[in-house]
């Protein structure tokens, strides 16, 4: 069952943009790459410290206190794919001008 939070009005996510938000309490950063919308949880598997201050380059987001990479759109650590796991990403759509993050169903 879906579960789509309200994390904002489109308009702050431009091209480029990469910004943390909550979701029901859950820290979540959402991306704006040439236009798609990406979402992941904003704690990076490894320690658990905040990814959303990371470098983004493309499709790829680098953890700001390990330097472990992570793929956007299916969260694998580009790294160490066979022993880290995964940071959760998360469907986003746009509805009336907001986006939405569904939080229940992550990708």
């Amino acid at each position: 069952m879906a579960d789509w939070i309200d994390v904002g009005p489109a308009d702050q996510f431009p091209d480029g943009a990469q910004v943390c938000t909550k979701a029901n309490d859950q820290p979540v950063v959402v991306f704006n790459v040439a236009g798609e919308l990406r979402a992941i949880l904003n704690i990076c598997p490894h320690a658990g410290l905040p990814l959303g201050e990371g470098e983004r380059r493309g499709k790829v987001i680098t953890c700001p206190f390990h330097g472990y990479t992570y793929h956007l759109d299916t969260g694998k650590n580009i790294d160490y794919p066979d022993i880290e796991p995964p940071v959760r990403t998360f469907p986003v759509r746009v509805v009336n001008s907001r986006v939405e993050v569904d939080i229940q169903k992550h990708t």
